[in-house]
Formats: structure tokens, sequence, C-alpha cells
């Protein structure tokens, strides 16, 4: 059921695009892994209104951190990472901004802050 759950989410990023329209929006965070390093996570900031439509993207540095910049002000996101460890492209771990109920939690930029902890994507 978990694999099902991360191949649906999986799908609906796939879909992510760009609107246009570069904003002077800014996301940072800290992305974590238990027991090892989140370096190279994928992060992105999808946009909840145009049913991410509009995205950022980064790779989170050796400690974990990123910054994802030119979103729109106004607009919320979901801030989602994925990171494959075995070089296949394909994510063993991934994880997004959350605060109750292990559901997604908006972000509207600027905010800093945004830091979430990546799990393994199958059991």
């Amino acid at each position: 059921m978990k694999a099902l759950y991360w191949a649906g989410l999986l799908l609906a990023l796939a879909a992510c695009g760009s609107r246009g329209g570069v904003g002077s929006g800014e996301i940072s965070g800290r992305v974590s892994l238990a027991g090892g390093s989140a370096a190279g996570t994928q992060v992105i900031a999808c946009c909840v209104a145009d049913e991410c439509a509009t995205m950022g993207q980064t790779t989170a540095s050796g400690d974990g951190g990123y910054r994802i910049t030119g979103l729109r002000d106004g607009e919320d996101y979901v801030v989602l990472g994925f990171l494959s460890t075995d070089g296949d492209e394909e994510a063993e771990y991934a994880g997004w901004y959350e605060r109750v109920d292990r559901e997604p939690t908006l972000v509207r930029p600027p905010r800093t802050g945004v830091d979430f902890q990546l799990v393994p994507t199958t059991e």
C-alpha cells in the first residue's frame, strides 16, 4: 500500500511543468535522513493553486540545506523531497514538509525553516 501511495505521488508530480511568470519568492530549509546524509535530495516546491503547473526545484547541499528561488509570492506550495542513493534515479527515500497528521503543509513564500525528514519509499 505504501509503495502504491508513493507511486501515485510521483505520477502527480510528473505533471508539474512551468506556467511562466517567475516570481521573487523563496522557500528554504533543511532535509534530514535518519542515520544517513540527505545530500543530493531533489527538493521541489509545487504550486497548489494551479495543480502543480508551476514549481521550483533545487538539490540539497551536503548538510541537507536547500533554497528554492523564483517562486510566485502569494501562492501556496507543497514542498517535497526525493533521494536516490543507488544511482538508478528511482527514489529510495522521500518526504514532505508537514506539521500535523502526516499530510503536506502548505507553504507561502517568503518562508524559512521549512525542514522535513525523508523516509524509505518501500517497506
